[in-house]
């Protein structure tokens, strides 16, 4: 054998060496439940071959629909309003927002437990918009504070989807049970 194809050679055999020894640990007891060495056990890839999404059936738990809303603000300069859904322990929350200038947010919680109120930020920032996925920790109202620093009236856009039953709007010193504005529920 000459040195070029001892060269390729020694590579070659490493990779296909390493590449059936990760099958055997890996692959096989995570994807497919087949542990031939009791690594896949050991480690507990093996539980990721039998692993059932946990799921909650919030409608057959007699709680709330799936529901899309849709809503839209002017805020003049120095203006703020908090906009809050009701969610119950568990239940989830999209949410896509945007605006034509940027303005101050935090999203956070209200709620009572044991008696005491708790109220948690999870992003305080400023920008023209954002999106993501929220599980309510508790149950309780869960949304978002806008306030506008800027010199002109910015517009803002919310679009959620999620299992809350109830919208909340506070403002102007208010606070107004709110006409989910989206497709229903499903």
């Amino acid at each position: 054998m000459n040195e070029t194809t001892r060269g390729t050679l020694l590579p070659l055999l490493f990779s296909i060496i390493v590449a059936a020894v990760v099958l055997v640990l890996a692959v096989l007891p995570a994807e497919f439940g087949v542990d031939p060495t009791g690594f896949g056990r050991a480690s507990g890839l093996m539980a990721l071959s039998n692993e059932e999404m946990e799921t909650t059936n919030y409608n057959e738990a007699g709680e709330a629909d799936i529901r899309s809303d849709r809503q839209v603000w002017t805020i003049a300069p120095y203006e703020n309003f908090e906009y809050k859904y009701h969610l119950l322990e568990g239940q989830s929350l999209l949410f896509d927002w945007s605006a034509t200038a940027e303005v101050e947010y935090d999203f956070h919680t209200d709620a009572m437990i044991d008696g005491e109120e708790v109220s948690d930020s999870f992003a305080i920032s400023a920008g023209t918009g954002a999106r993501g996925s929220y599980v309510a920790p508790y149950d309780g109202i869960h949304g978002i504070f806008f306030e506008n620093r800027g010199a002109d009236d910015v517009e803002i856009t919310l679009l959620t989807y999620g299992f809350y039953d109830e919208a909340t709007l506070f403002r102007d010193g208010g606070v107004y049970e709110d006409q989910i504005n989206g497709e229903g529920t499903e």
